[in-house]
């Protein structure tokens, strides 16, 4: 992805994600503003139902007053009026009390007996009329004793208000009025038609009205489940403090009804619709993806021109960078970015410099390459030379050392032998060998010389020589080895040894004389049953390494068709791939069963066992070996 899509990807992110917060942000303030608002209108609807009880109550308790002033003003006026006796006074007051919606008028002496009552014609009185027990006795007293003019009789009796009047000569006039005249009073000031107007207004579903017990004073609207509203309306009047709950299709607000002193003396609990939250959320959303579209997309312009204003020059300093790689970079190509005073234009003449220097390194590189790859060129043509010359040299110091080792064993009837060396370098340290010491004996020797190379290749035609040189001034094997011993001491500037076994087989009786100079001691395969054994060990030390050096000597009789086989430890001390050794049990293995077989045939059997062994592994050391059959005497 270009520099330009990726710098327009950000900033686009950048808009997305900051337009979407902003509507989160206002989505989660405009909920806030609904139930403040909410919550605002609950109070305002408690503050009116608090001041309607209060106003309602203030205008009953007036008109109550007003009540006892008129029914006091109406029963002085019929104290006042022309005496009449008897059902005359009953009559007057019986149409006084049908015309004034009264319920009733008494008139009574000083001893509370009723003179005269509102029966119309059954006479002025009834017997056994008495006035209401329940009217207070004291007020009564207070009026027929000339204490009082006029006196409220206390609060309604079964729905009736009395007033009682002092008429001359100690009597009283009672009138009593019926209080269901203040009923259109109160049903107008009634909480149920107060809270019906507020219905339907501001979204308003329900309103409950409940006192400080948690009781139900008045409701309208569409119904909610009691629980619900109880619980908010209790927590509210706990907690003095509005309450709101947001459910699927309406939200209930709770505030608190305080009287003119602040105490909480109820509760008004109002549902309200969530349409109106509904439209609002939807609003906003609507104005917010319209505005993060705008937004978007000029915020995407934007960013494309600034983009390519900037990624511009980064463009023009990567085709600098490939001309570079191409050498086909011109500075000039810079100039106009370099020009400017921005951090661009720093980067484009650092570039410029670094890419000049580059450009002169370079080419004196290509002249400093272009001279050693001549010099070189001329060393390796030397060194070629040289390795063809040495090549040539060693091939024919191979020739000579092959030449110097015994090609066959010399003719005779009571035995057969062969050998091979395979070098592990052009020439090797490993030699055997085999000469007629007379007519009946046979020398036979294998040894193995410290090293590799032509070191060990010059050391190992020195041992050779002096080898057989001292095996035929003398016929015992271990006396050979010393005098060999100390020749090779006296001619060794380059401290090398050799390991050397020594055997002389007596061709009439097939008796091996023997002695051993650290070498790997040879393996004898009995024709009889075909075991394979080591011939028993002799002390002795490697040539080369001390002089004067003593060397046992050892006998054993091989019967006709008895195999000596001789080897050095490139044999047994073979590795494969992994580090493992071929291993002297693995060469006796190898041997076992070969009584029968041709010589040249158990030489092939052991090298090819090697060979399979090493699985195509470098080779580590010179494979050596000599096999020699006794046939028998002649």
């Amino acid at each position: 992805m270009t520099l330009t899509r990726r710098l327009v990807l950000m900033v686009a992110a950048c808009i997305a994600l900051a337009i979407l917060a902003i509507s989160l942000v206002f989505g989660v303030l405009g909920r806030q503003a609904l139930i403040a608002q909410a919550e605002g209108q609950a109070q305002a609807v408690a503050r009116i139902v608090a001041e309607s009880a209060r106003l309602t109550e203030i205008s009953l308790e007036e008109m109550r007053n007003v009540l006892l002033d008129d029914l006091a003003t109406l029963a002085f006026a019929i104290a006042n009026t022309n005496e009449s006796e008897g059902s005359d006074i009953g009559t007057r007051l019986a149409e006084i009390v049908a015309r004034g919606n009264l319920a009733s008028i008494w008139l009574v002496d000083g001893d509370l007996r009723v003179l005269a009552h509102s029966i119309g014609d059954y006479g002025a009185v009834i017997e056994g009329e008495t006035l209401p027990p329940a009217l207070p006795a004291e007020a009564l007293a207070a009026l027929t004793s000339g204490r009082r003019f006029s006196l409220a009789l206390g609060g309604p009796l079964d729905g009736i208000q009395y007033v009682g009047v002092r008429v001359a000569g100690g009597r009283a006039l009672i009138a009593g009025q019926p209080v269901t005249v203040l009923a259109p009073v109160r049903a107008a000031n009634s909480l149920p038609v107060l809270l019906a107007a507020l219905l339907d207004r501001d979204e308003i579903q329900s309103i409950r009205v409940f006192d400080d017990t948690q009781g139900l004073l008045a409701e309208v609207g569409t119904a909610l489940p009691p629980a619900e509203v109880k619980d908010i309306a209790v927590a509210t009047i706990a907690g003095t403090a509005p309450a709101s709950a947001l459910r699927p299709d309406h939200l209930l607000v709770a505030a608190p009804i305080r009287d003119t002193a602040g105490i909480t003396i109820g509760a008004t609990v109002i549902a309200l619709s969530t349409a109106r939250l509904d439209r609002m959320l939807a609003d906003y959303l609507l104005y917010g993806a319209g505005a993060a579209g705008l937004v978007f997309a000029i915020g995407v312009a934007a960013a494309s021109v600034f983009a390519g204003r900037i990624a511009r020059p980064v463009a023009a300093m990567t085709r600098a960078a490939r001309e570079i790689d191409g050498r086909s970079f011109d500075p000039a190509s810079l100039d106009r970015l370099a020009r400017q005073g921005d951090e661009l234009g720093t980067l484009a003449r650092v570039f410029q410099h670094m890419a000049i220097e580059v450009q002169a390194r370079e080419e004196h590189l290509e002249a400093l390459v272009r001279a050693r790859t001549l010099e070189l060129e001329q060393k390796n043509a030397l060194l070629e030379a040289s390795k063809r010359r040495v090549e040539a040299e060693l091939d024919a110091a191979r020739s000579l050392q092959a030449a110097i080792l015994p090609q066959a064993l010399p003719a005779h009837p009571s035995y057969a032998g062969k050998a091979t060396m395979v070098p592990a370098r052009e020439l090797g340290g490993d030699f055997y060998d085999f000469f007629a010491i007379d007519e009946r004996h046979l020398g036979i020797v294998i040894a193995d010389v410290s090293g590799k190379g032509v070191p060990a290749a010059f050391f190992m035609a020195i041992s050779r020589t002096v080898l057989q040189s001292s095996a035929r001034e003398s016929r015992s094997a271990g006396a050979c080895l010393a005098a060999a011993n100390t020749l090779l001491c006296a001619q060794n500037p380059m401290d090398l040894f050799v390991t050397t076994f020594y055997g002389i087989l007596d061709t009439e009786t097939g008796d091996l004389a023997y002695a051993n100079g650290g070498h790997n001691p040879p393996l004898v395969i009995r024709r009889a049953d075909g075991t394979v054994a080591d011939l028993p060990r002799t002390s002795g030390m490697a040539l080369g390494v001390m002089p004067d050096m003593p060397y046992a000597e050892k006998r054993l009789r091989l019967d006709p068709g008895d195999t000596l086989f001789l080897y050095t430890d490139g044999i047994s001390e073979a590795m494969d791939g992994e580090g493992r050794e071929f291993g002297e049990a693995r060469l006796r293995e190898t041997l076992a069963g070969t009584e029968a077989r041709a010589v040249d045939l158990v030489i092939e059997g052991v090298t090819a066992a090697v060979g399979h062994f090493v699985a195509g592994a470098e080779q580590s050391d010179d494979i050596t070996c000599l096999v020699i059959r006794y046939i028998g005497p002649r």
